[in-house]
């Protein structure tokens, strides 16, 4: 992929890597000089899973088709409950 230095010094960041990284605007970013290269690292201030009562809790922004995974999830496990063998 590949992107251009505009006469401000600002880069835009393909929205295919925002998306993939869960970049929102306004997001501060880390920026590192390591030799010939620039890398840009998101500042979180947290993971967005948590533990709360004993269960692993998601706390971040969900992505893609929520409710098709909730019933892909359901369906999977309804499965194994009925399997025989159980």
């Amino acid at each position: 992929m590949e992107t251009t230095l505009d006469k401000f010094g600002r880069v835009v960041i393909p929205k295919e890597i925002r998306d993939i990284l869960g970049l929102k605007p306004g997001e501060p970013l880390q920026v590192e000089q390591s030799d010939d290269e620039v890398v840009l690292k998101p500042l979180r201030e947290a993971p967005p899973i948590k533990v709360k009562d004993g269960v692993l809790v998601y706390t971040g922004t969900a992505t893609g088709n929520l409710m098709e995974a909730v019933r892909a999830h359901r369906d999977e496990r309804l499965k194994r409950v009925s399997s025989p063998g159980r």
